[in-house]
């Protein structure tokens, strides 16, 4: 195929069919996957949860504890990470960090 012939609608439409055609064939080889999978783990009698095991689960982040909360409204809190709020600004400017800390 030439593509140098081409005009742009035609070329525009020809990548449009081609990220469809991807999409289709990987979405065939998925599906193919996962049906020889399934097959191997029932022709072994175990159940593919249990093959998977932890591997499917989405890690859990541990949440950073508080280090700083403002005196005059305890509903703002800061860990101590990323860029300071500006009320942990406020305090140090005055000296009185300390009196946020947890």
């Amino acid at each position: 195929m030439n593509l140098s012939q081409l005009s742009i609608a035609d070329l525009t439409a020809l990548r449009d069919q081609i990220g469809l055609a991807i999409k289709d064939r990987e979405n065939e080889a998925i599906e193919k996957a996962r049906a020889e999978i399934t097959a191997i783990a029932a022709s072994v009698g175990i159940p593919i949860g249990e093959l998977m095991g932890k591997a499917g689960k989405v890690p859990v982040k541990n949440k950073a504890p508080v280090k700083y909360r403002d005196p005059t409204d305890p509903s703002k809190e800061w860990t101590g990470r990323g860029r300071s709020p500006e009320w942990i600004k406020n305090l140090e400017a005055n000296g009185k960090l300390d009196s946020a800390r947890v």
